[in-house]
Order: structure tokens, then C-alpha cells, then sequence
């Protein structure tokens, strides 16, 4: 009996591992069980017999799929695996969006919304006034005795000849306190050193034609001492790129550049996020310069996949250049979030001239299978031929809320 019963036994499991190489449960393991498409979009759907299409659906007949093109939207694609086991697909549908792709070099001044402290200056005393009323570094002086400061100059002048007590409205972050000034020990002055602003050189990402607006960088502008965001308004202007340090590892490279016709901007800065710069723009700066001829579609996140992709960005002058690279890992991401893939250089001419992704080419377009995917945002500290990028969805639509996956895999990285 005890034989028999192993034999049962054997029989059963080899059945059922016979069975999972069937082409039914093939296809089964192969069903979706949600996909996400735009109005652009077609998808092919493995299939037993022909969907059941319950809402506005165009199905076309394949001999094992089923190619669905739809309106806006949620609908659902049935079907009955073995005939009998049902099975549906949840198809969420989205407005297409087409931007023009950018690659330009760009210069950007930031103005903060009022001077950001970076350090103290203390007395002969050994004291400064801000440090001892706990001013911390990367606080924002925004008003002195109700007088609205904005740069510098303007807090200079306002505490020229000024003694203690007086009051400071000073913001932290989102938070926003008044500290009274008094005197300690006789201290003439507020002991601190200012920054209104910052200034350097990116890479415009792309500008979208029917709002009028556009993306840059990737990422959040910070102070370069303090670390703390830039909470302020600025302007863009066209840049030129006169030299290329190269990246190696554990020492980030970095574009060298200029502003071009600084006195006119192309662009005024009206947001500062973690996904990068954003704001209005002048069309024409866009259109003739882009690298593409006319708007590309933008990817969702689950349409962009491993494998070969083009980078495009300016290694000398204005002369915006594609390079080839490879998207090493998606992450699964279902609202916003920076570092959405890694990246790696290929194209022979880039490590040659830079040794990867280098400090400037934060914000530089990926265009995958003809849609815009994302941003460069990171390099690797520990290797420049490798970084991060910011889906371009995210950059469009940063305030996107459902589930939300974080890469699995973490690395130093240096905004690029």
C-alpha cells in the first residue's frame, strides 16, 4: 500500500509540473492584472479566446492577443482562462502629453525670498547676536522691525545703525517666527554672513507647448553651504559650455560654462522641487533649439524598461550632442519620487570626454522607444559612468498621490 501511495504521489507532481508548461497557464502567468496606457497608446493583451470588451474599447484580433486602444479612462479587459476561470485586466487611461525635448545648456539664478544665513561673524567679544537667539544656518531673514528684506544689501541697510533690542521675522523651512533682538554683552552688530541667491549652469529637460511651461535640472537647488533648499523666484538664461572637467571615481566631474546674453532670460523660475526648476518660458528659445524635430510623446513610469536609451546634452558651446546609454533598473514607482532608474554610459565619444555623467548635466532629456522617460539627476560618487534619473512624468505631474515603491538599490550620489 505504502508503495503505491508514493507512486500516486509522483504521478500527481509530475502531472502537475507538466501542467505548468502548458501554454493555457503560460498565459495565464503572462496576464496583466492592471496596465496603465495613454490615449496615444496601443497594447497587446495575451489572450485565450477574444476579450470581452466592456467600455469603450477598439479591439483589433490578433491570433493570440488582443491590441486595445482607448479613450481616457478606466475599463476593463475580461477573459475565461480554460474557459471557465475568469480573468480581468484593469486598463487605466490617460491623456497623452507630447513636450518638446530639450538638451540645452541653461543658466539659472535663483533668488532666495530673503538673505539665508550661512555663517556667523562674532564679535570681539566672541559672540554673535543671531548665533546666541538661536538663528540657525540655513534660516531666511525676511523682515527686520517690519521692514521686508530681499537681499543683502537690503538687510545691510536695514540694520545700519541699528541697535539692540529689535525684531527679526525669520523663516525655517515652511515655518515662519519672530525673535527679538537684545543686547549680550554689548555686541554692535547681528554677527552673520548672507546669501540672496545661487547661480550655476544645467540642462533644460523640456518645454511643454500647451502649457507654456518648462522642466530643468531634475532636482532641488540648494544652498551650497547650508545644504537647504532655495525657496524663491529666478530666471533662465542660454548658456554656453566652455570646458569639461571629467568624472572619476570618488571625485565628480563638471561642466564649466557661462551665461550667454545674460541681460535677457529665456525663461522666469517660479518653482524649486525635488524633481527640478520649474516655470514660464519663451517658445521660440525651445523650438529652435531643440534637438527633435516637433513634441514627443512622455512616458508613464511603467512604460519606461531596461535597455538602450538616448541622453541628449551640450559637452561644448551650445551644440546639443545624443549620447547612447542604457537603463539598468526601474523602480516601481506609483507617486512621484526622485532617483526612478539608474543609468549607465555607453557612447564611446561621452566617456571619453567627460567619463560619464558629471556635475551640469543634471536635467539632460533620456528618450526611450521615441517618448521622453526622464532626467539625469545623480552621479555616482563611487563610479561617474553610472547615475540616477528622475522619471519625466514625475516632472509634469509632481503632485501625483497613490502607492509609492522606492528603488531597492542605493548608492552616494552627487547632484549632477
Amino acid at each position: 500500500m505504502a508503495g503505491w501511495l508514493r507512486a500516486l504521489k509522483v504521478a500527481v507532481l509530475v502531472a502537475a509540473t507538466a501542467l505548468l508548461w502548458t501554454p493555457p497557464v503560460r498565459h495565464l502567468v503572462e496576464l496583466p492584472t492592471s496596465v496603465e496606457i495613454s490615449t496615444d497608446d496601443e497594447i497587446a493583451l495575451p489572450s485565450f479566446h477574444p476579450f470581452s470588451i466592456r467600455t469603450c474599447v477598439r479591439p483589433v484580433d490578433l491570433p493570440e492577443a488582443v491590441t486595445v486602444t482607448a479613450d481616457a479612462g478606466d475599463f476593463d479587459v475580461t477573459d475565461r482562462v480554460f474557459g471557465f476561470i475568469p480573468w480581468r485586466t484593469r486598463v487605466h487611461v490617460q491623456p497623452s502629453e507630447r513636450v518638446i525635448v530639450g538638451g540645452q545648456a541653461v543658466g539659472i539664478r535663483l533668488m532666495s525670498d530673503g538673505p539665508m544665513v550661512i555663517g556667523y561673524r562674532r564679535a570681539a567679544q566672541g559672540i554673535s547676536l543671531a548665533e546666541a537667539h538661536h538663528i540657525e544656518l540655513g534660516d531666511v531673514i525676511l523682515s527686520v522691525d517690519g521692514v521686508p528684506v530681499h537681499t543683502a544689501k537690503d538687510l545691510q541697510a536695514a540694520l545700519r545703525g541699528k541697535r539692540a533690542p529689535f525684531r527679526l521675522l525669520v523663516a525655517r523651512g515652511d515655518k515662519l517666527r519672530e525673535v527679538e533682538i537684545r543686547d549680550v554683552h554689548g555686541a554692535p552688530e547681528l554677527g552673520v554672513y548672507v546669501r540672496d541667491k545661487a547661480v550655476g549652469v544645467g540642462t533644460l529637460t523640456f518645454y511643454d507647448p500647451a502649457t507654456g511651461r518648462f522642466g530643468a535640472l531634475g532636482h532641488l537647488v540648494t544652498d551650497a553651504d547650508t545644504g537647504q533648499p532655495i525657496q524663491g523666484r529666478g530666471s533662465l538664461y542660454e548658456a554656453a559650455i566652455t570646458g569639461i572637467q571629467a568624472g572619476k571615481a570618488g571625485l565628480p566631474g563638471e561642466k564649466k560654462g557661462v551665461f550667454t546674453g545674460a541681460s535677457k532670460g529665456v525663461g522666469e523660475i517660479d518653482e524649486n522641487t525635488p524633481y527640478g526648476v520649474f516655470g514660464r518660458m519663451d517658445a521660440s528659445f525651445a523650438t529652435r533649439t531643440s534637438p527633435l524635430a516637433g513634441p514627443i510623446p512622455v512616458a508613464l513610469p511603467g512604460q519606461v524598461h531596461t535597455g538602450p536609451a538616448v541622453m541628449y546634452t551640450v559637452l561644448g558651446g551650445q551644440k546639443i550632442q545624443a549620447f547612447q546609454v542604457v537603463i539598468e533598473h526601474t523602480a516601481r514607482q506609483m507617486t512621484p519620487s526622485t532617483k526612478s532608474m539608474i543609468i549607465r554610459v555607453v557612447d564611446p565619444k561621452l566617456l571619453a570626454a567627460a567619463g560619464g555623467i558629471v556635475q551640469g548635466m543634471s536635467g539632460s532629456p533620456i528618450v526611450q522607444d521615441g517618448r521622453l522617460v526622464g532626467a539625469v539627476t545623480h552621479v555616482f560618487v563611487s563610479d561617474p559612468v553610472r547615475g540616477y534619473g528622475v522619471y519625466a512624468y514625475w516632472m509634469l505631474h509632481p503632485n501625483k498621490h497613490e502607492l509609492t515603491f522606492a528603488p531597492t538599490q542605493s548608492e552616494q550620489a552627487q547632484a549632477a
